[in-house]
């Protein structure tokens, strides 16, 4: 499955502000049920890099073109939120980015990112774990880093009760580089990605962020900026070769 191509913004804000944001649009934010009926549900994810940290490094440098693969999880020990494991490929072009993803279960899903066979597969799906294969064998790409946090979403609504945007708020966002074997709601990731009292805002849409919506942020002094949750933990913890002149 292929999610077409849209903005994505990431803004690292005060919890505060994040209040204050769901208080000035009370009437638009929508919780976003895809994930939770509340919108709120944990997200656990293994990232994959090559020996030497490209995808870290690209994203370091602002490269406009660039892939990441990973294994995303969602989902609750206890079943109350069903258990999913989904092979996923984003990439980003410039401003824009696509994210193509196949659901598969997680033991072939491991295999396939440590140098194992493609997992059995419709066609389309097929052609995805396929980019998946070569990234692994081809660019060497493997698992480096898992990352769990917990995720509110919600769905930002136009005043013709259409959707104009998505809106996720990440909190507690936490990773380890050992023990790359991950389960929902993983519990075992020890390192702050973020400090204390902050969380990660990300705005995804087709189209411009709506006048008011916008001008609010900018009132407040929130303002996008590059970030990655895989490359802040390998530059505050993992081990990365130097980069080359």
């Amino acid at each position: 499955m292929e999610i077409a191509a849209r903005f994505e913004l990431k803004y690292v804000l005060p919890v505060a502000e994040r209040d204050a944001l769901l208080a000035r649009f009370a009437d638009r934010f929508r919780p976003d049920t895809v994930g939770a009926p509340d919108g709120r549900y944990p997200v656990v994810s293994l990232y994959c890099d090559t020996a030497d940290r490209k995808c870290h490094w690209d994203t370091w440098r602002g490269v406009p073109a660039r892939r990441k693969l990973r294994l995303r999880l969602y989902g609750t020990p206890d079943g109350r939120l069903p258990a999913a494991v989904f092979v996923e490929i984003k990439h980003r072009d410039g401003g824009e980015g696509a994210k193509r993803r196949v659901a598969t279960p997680l033991e072939p899903a491991l295999a396939l990112v440590n140098g194992g066979e493609i997992p059995a597969a419709a066609p389309g799906d097929a052609r995805i774990l396929e980019e998946a294969r070569r990234l692994v064998t081809e660019d060497g790409f493997r698992p480096v880093c898992l990352i769990r946090y917990d995720r509110h979403a919600y769905r930002f609504m136009g005043a013709d009760g259409g959707e104009q945007l998505r809106v996720t708020f990440d909190h507690g966002v936490r990773c380890r580089f050992d023990d790359l074997v991950p389960r929902p709601a993983d519990d075992r990731c020890a390192l702050p990605v973020l400090a204390d009292g902050l969380c990660l805002m990300e705005i995804k849409g087709a189209t411009a962020a709506p006048y008011d919506f916008a001008a609010y942020l900018s009132s407040r002094g929130i303002f996008p900026r590059s970030f990655s949750k895989y490359s802040e933990s390998v530059r505050r913890y993992g081990a990365t070769p130097a980069l080359s002149a």
